[in-house]
């Protein structure tokens, strides 16, 4: 599977996250920090993006789910400034519970968090996983 995480996301962060899953035998975690996101193979893909909408999700929360690929989307307010510390730590709370949704959900979905690091919140998709 291939995590991609928009370059919103600090660099080291992105970095933690490969090193936990180099550990992991066999491989099956790749995490790529980038723009620009492959889609030769959507399916086995998932995408980390920033949704700074007031209301509902952002366009382009949006179009990657149209598109095919599996959403987690952090919300934030479009004139609070991002806490990369928070943030990595909200991240690294959540990852076990990213790991399951993932595994569990196979179609395409948006789910939503914030700093607090506590919760998913399912903005699209099947209803299996909450």
């Amino acid at each position: 599977m291939r995590v991609y995480l928009d370059t919103n996301y600090p660099k080291n962060l992105a970095e933690a996250l490969q090193l936990i899953h180099d550990l992991q035998y066999p491989k099956s975690v790749e995490i790529i920090r980038t723009q620009k996101f492959e889609e030769s193979d959507i399916s086995n893909s998932v995408v980390f993006l920033f949704d700074r909408s007031k209301k509902g999700l952002d366009v382009v929360t949006e179009k990657h789910y149209e598109a095919g690929y599996k959403v987690f989307a952090f919300k934030l307010s479009s004139t609070d400034r991002i806490k990369f510390f928070e943030l990595s730590l909200s991240i690294l709370r959540l990852w076990p519970r990213i790991l399951y949704t993932i595994e569990q959900e196979t179609e395409p979905f948006i789910f939503t968090y914030t700093y607090n690091g506590k919760s998913l919140t399912k903005a699209k998709g099947s209803s299996k996983v909450g």
